[in-house]
């Protein structure tokens, strides 16, 4: 659909250009979504973000109109956007969440210096993980921390499973150079 039939449709019936639009770009907008906060939200939060992302468009165009321009990037930038916000917002919901749990297991003090030492010893490990980069730092908390092997992992990063093999092979030796260069190794980690 283009800006022009977009915009004589819209003449005619607000709701159908509305419809059709959505219809359109549905995919399009979910694939943004899901990419940018499919690591810490659930379905349910990816097709609020999507709603959220037409319901701006659709205010976008109701207030300032579309003169002419290229929609489908007006869409993606505004899917990108919204879906980054969407982002912040969960991960500092889970944080909070995360900072009760941790004051519930903190209060027993014969394990409190246990504890401190795990922490340290995750805080590192996540640090290291993220410094793998996209796909590696997926594919290695997936096999590891949700248990999926390399058929459901390449499943949901949209790749081989010999290539997901291969890759997480790769990130689990960087990881290990890493982690030693900090002090760790990979035993202390339970990898």
């Amino acid at each position: 659909m283009t800006d022009k039939q977009y915009y004589e449709l819209y003449s005619t019936s607000c709701t159908a250009a509305q419809t059709a639009l959505f219809n359109e770009y549905f995919n399009y907008v979910y694939s943004i979504v899901y990419n940018k906060i499919r690591g810490c939200s659930t379905k349910e939060d990816i097709e609020e973000c999507v709603s959220d992302v037409f319901s701006a468009v659709f205010v976008k165009y109701e207030r300032d109109g579309f003169a002419a321009g290229d929609l489908k990037g007006l869409i993606g930038t505004i899917a990108k956007n919204k879906a980054i916000s969407f982002y912040r917002a969960l991960t500092v919901r889970n944080r909070h969440t995360t900072e009760l749990d941790d004051a519930s297991e903190l209060s027993d003090s014969s394990c409190i210096m246990e504890n401190t030492e795990r922490r340290e010893l995750q805080g590192v490990l996540l640090s290291c993980v993220n410094a793998l980069g996209e796909p590696d730092s997926t594919m290695v908390i997936q096999k590891y921390y949700y248990n999926m092997n390399s058929s459901q992992i390449a499943k949901s990063l949209s790749m081989t499973p010999a290539a997901v093999r291969v890759r997480c092979g790769r990130a689990i030796k960087k990881l290990k150079e890493m982690l030693s260069e900090r002090g760790f190794g990979l035993k202390e980690c339970n990898l």
